[in-house]
């Protein structure tokens, strides 16, 4: 309608140039309704996304917390964690391959392997983030009186790692006195980190050589294993007891057993009924040269008188 005067228009033709002109109100209103709710439907598609990615990082960086542990043969853990593992080839856990160079076998308990679930417990040290976990298996041994100081130079034990796990980084090996409730007591000596020869089910950690007086002790060896991406190390189970039965504790208590302290592997987890754990000491005896025992000098035999002829 720009340009003509209203009085000049006839009253039908005003009609039509009011409603065109609402119209065209109406369309461009129309044009930008839309372009709005196009932007809003935009922004909100970019903050949606960014929440996703936000989300999917955070996720990523919360560790895998595992579930309470079922009474079943692998007692498995939430996303694979877990207190016992089952090898894939058996047999190959049971063999005793030879040691490596740590000397002699003090102390002998690597016999009777358990071959039925569950063959082996935890007994690891993870990354930090994991550090709830972190678990330790231990078994008594005794060193007996006899000739000679007696001296610690390494341990085997049979282990194996979760499928598709390995290697372990390092060990560390701690020797404990016997306790109350012989259990693990004072901590005599920790040796951490140390490397080893081996690969499952037998595994030779060599030691800084010390000595030790007769009596009962405790070991403890503990793979230091990251659970990303490595899996877990497990120390193999022994079906028959000898002295005290095997102690487990969970410091962090990550596994909810309880056993924060040094109990009985059985009274944290009812399902492991093998008693003791498999593992040998190296070591030797060293003391004075014996001295020779005097003998005593032979006494010179008389000599017969003759006898006279029959």
């Amino acid at each position: 309608m720009s340009g003509i005067p209203l009085d000049q228009i006839q009253p039908r033709d005003l009609k039509n140039h009011l409603a065109c002109d609402n119209s065209q109100r109406e369309s461009n209103w129309r044009v930008k309704m839309d372009k709005q709710v196009q932007s809003v439907r935009k922004g909100r598609l970019v903050q949606l996304a960014c929440l996703l990615l936000m989300l999917f990082v955070a996720l990523q960086a919360v560790p895998r917390a595992p579930a309470q542990p079922s009474a079943g043969s692998h007692n498995t853990l939430g996303t694979g964690l877990q207190f016992a593992s089952v090898p894939s080839d058996v047999t190959n856990a049971t063999r005793a391959s030879p040691a490596a160079s740590c000397q002699g076998a003090l102390y002998d308990q690597y016999n009777n392997p358990a071959t039925e679930p569950p063959v082996a417990i935890g007994s690891q040290k993870f990354e930090p983030a994991m550090a709830a976990f972190d678990s330790q298996a231990a078994d008594d041994f005794v060193l007996t009186s006899g000739f000679g100081a007696i001296y610690i130079t390494g341990v085997r034990v049979m282990g194996e790692y979760s499928a598709g796990g390995g290697p372990a980084s390092s060990f560390n090996v701690y020797f404990y006195q016997n306790g109350a409730g012989n259990l693990p007591g004072f901590l005599m000596h920790a040796f951490m980190n140390l490397p080893y020869t081996g690969t499952p089910p037998d595994f030779v950690i060599c030691l800084p050589i010390f000595g030790i007086a007769p009596g009962i002790y405790w070991i403890s060896v503990q793979a230091n294993q990251d659970f990303d991406p490595s899996g877990q190390w497990f120390w193999h189970n022994r079906t028959i007891q000898t002295s005290a039965g095997a102690a487990w504790q969970n410091p962090g208590g990550g596994y909810g057993t309880g056993c924060v302290a040094w109990n009985r592997k059985s009274a944290c987890m009812a399902d492991q009924v093998w008693p003791d754990q498999v593992f040998q000491i190296f070591g030797f005896r060293e003391g004075p040269t014996p001295s020779p025992v005097p003998r005593a000098t032979p006494r010179p035999r008389p000599t017969p008188a003759p006898r006279p002829s029959p």
